[in-house]
């Protein structure tokens, strides 16, 4: 069987196109792997976000709520200054009272 030169060039040239082709097909592969790790980190950099937004946000409520509280607390130490004062003033007028009627029955 005869085989020309141009013959065996063709299948030479046909082997590297092939290899060629098998290269693009990776890179292409690879390049569509990239593409989807972009769009996954693209995805975690979001979520990564919303939970940063979601922790300033607690941050700020556990803050306001620590100051209400401390405003509570502040708010019945006074209330219960105010409660002793009158049930001292309570019980000096009933001492008051219970005086004067002694003096009233005594009379």
């Amino acid at each position: 069987m005869y085989t020309s030169w141009s013959h065996v060039l063709n299948c030479e040239l046909y082997k590297v196109l092939a290899m060629k082709v098998d290269e693009l097909r990776s890179t292409v592969r690879e390049d569509e792997d990239v593409d989807v790790l972009r769009l996954e980190n693209k995805d975690l950099q979001e979520q990564l976000a919303f939970t940063e937004d979601a922790r300033a946000r607690a941050i700020y409520d556990i803050t306001k709520a620590k100051t209400i509280q401390k405003a509570c607390v502040q708010a019945q130490k006074k209330a219960e200054s105010q409660l002793r004062s009158c049930q001292n003033m309570i019980h000096a007028k009933d001492k008051e009272l219970t005086e004067a009627l002694t003096e009233l029955s005594k009379a």
